[in-house]
């Protein structure tokens, strides 16, 4: 069990959104002790404050998207992995545009910020959640599953079939130094061909070279320079954490993501949540699970014939 933390000052970052292309202001600030990630969007003298919690999430479609029900924020999933990674665990996070920047398209920049300010402890044990029998959520073939583990691991296959990237899995030990060294600098990433499509439904408006890493179909290759050669696979796991980072514990467990993304790292949020007050909690701890029999969880959900070894 460990102390919750905060950051020892305020940083204030300034970019574009992914989305919208507008450029903006963002402001991290201290909070106090079971604060958990709130939002403050700023409207003139307005502050609508919208925690980062799974209730609280409106669209997956294209990123995550935050609501109170009166205001929104979207594309939160890579600084709230930073967050996570750092293990911040109180922080408002002030924004007077409804999108965060994306910066350079993963959370590295967010990480220097506040490796740069500094962590502080407080005052309080931060909460933890174990996974003592399998949790699931399945979607077509898409899946995730929790399994038991001393400890946070993550395993994230991926599948893109006749293109450059094709089937990538990658598997994570979680501490704050792997996810520095290994996934915090991948970038996202999408295909030159649907770039048309993107923005004329208003998407995509600010992303570039610079932000994204860029794949042709057509060409069969990377149209700008890895970072590592399974980039795309690593980014999926940073939104992973992202997702996590939604239920406000340390977690511990094997989470296993199968063609995964946004909305189903949000409905495997939810389904834990939904029913958290009735789990068994001692101390600070909280372990739950299913009463499902572990062996039929895993011949029905984890299809051991499709999913790499």
């Amino acid at each position: 069990m460990r102390i919750q933390n905060t950051l020892k000052n305020k940083i204030t970052f300034r970019g574009k959104g992914l989305h919208s292309g507008s450029m903006g202001n963002l402001t991290l600030q201290p909070a106090p002790e079971d604060t958990g990630i709130v939002f403050v969007l700023k409207d003139g003298r307005q502050k609508q404050f919208i925690p980062y919690i799974p209730d609280n999430i409106i669209d997956t479609r294209n990123n995550i998207t935050v609501s109170n029900g009166k205001a929104l924020v979207r594309t939160v999933e890579h600084l709230v992995a930073a967050l996570y990674g750092m293990r911040v665990d109180n922080c408002l996070i002030e924004t007077e545009m409804n999108e965060i920047p994306i910066m350079d398209g993963s959370a590295l920049e967010f990480i220097e910020g506040i490796q740069e300010t500094g962590v502080v402890e407080q005052d309080k044990e931060r909460e933890e959640l174990r996974i003592v029998n399998p949790v699931w959520v399945t979607s077509e073939d898409k899946f995730i599953v929790a399994l038991p583990y001393n400890g946070l691991k993550l395993s994230y296959t991926i599948s893109f079939p006749n293109s450059p990237i094709g089937t990538q899995t990658f598997n994570l030990d979680f501490s704050t130094e792997s996810f520095l060294n290994k996934i915090a600098g991948a970038r996202t990433f999408g295909f030159i061909e649907d770039l048309d499509y993107y923005r004329k439904n208003g998407l995509v408006l600010g992303g570039d070279f610079d932000n994204v890493h860029v794949f042709s179909r057509k060409e069969n290759r990377s149209l700008n320079s890895p970072r590592y050669d399974d980039e795309p696979v690593r980014h999926k796991v940073l939104d992973l954490v992202g997702g996590i980072a939604m239920l406000n514990f340390d977690i511990k467990a094997f989470i296993i993501s199968y063609k995964g993304g946004h909305t189903l790292d949000t409905l495997f949020a939810q389904r834990v949540m939904s029913t958290i007050s009735g789990v068994q909690k001692v101390g600070n701890v909280y372990s739950y699970g299913s009463d499902t029999n572990y062996y039929y969880m895993l011949a029905d959900i984890l299809d051991l014939e499709k999913y790499p070894s």
